[in-house]
């Protein structure tokens, strides 16, 4: 129960309404709210700071990054130049997996699935329809 208490208190968003704040600082002085405001204020203009100052390392990364493109383009240069000029190797892509399943919508079409992630909702339909609950009826028999 006191944790639950302390939890609502600790939330600022429970201060933001205004009777929360008048029922939060009933019975406190006139003294003791200019303290916490003055404690507030004072927190306002790190946290204002801290703001101001991401924003402009934000504006200055965009207008670098933008001033760098520009100059790429100018040049015909391209990413792929930039990984060559630095010695990456362009990552690559995964094979897709083969296909452990084949069936044939509702629509007819043929469709494969990998078995990775959930069943296909087009599968799911063709078991409903075939009325049956093992995906393993459907799997493609390696003839290797």
């Amino acid at each position: 129960m006191i944790f639950t208490i302390l939890k609502v208190l600790m939330n600022y968003q429970y201060l933001k309404n205004n009777r929360n704040l008048k029922a939060f600082f009933k019975g406190a002085s006139a003294n003791e709210i200019k303290l916490i405001l003055d404690k507030l204020n004072e927190f306002y203009e790190i946290v204002k700071s801290n703001e101001d100052h991401e924003a402009l390392i934000k504006a200055q990364k965009q207008e670098f990054l933008s001033g760098l493109l520009n100059s790429l383009d100018e040049h015909n240069f391209t990413i792929d130049d930039l990984q060559a000029f630095k010695g990456i190797k362009a990552k690559e892509n995964r094979p897709k997996m083969k296909p452990r399943y084949a069936y044939i919508a509702l629509d007819g079409e043929e469709y494969l699935w990998s078995g990775q992630g959930k069943i296909p909702t087009k599968m799911q339909e063709v078991m409903k329809r075939d009325g049956i609950t093992n995906k393993d009826h459907y799997l493609i028999s390696d003839e290797n």
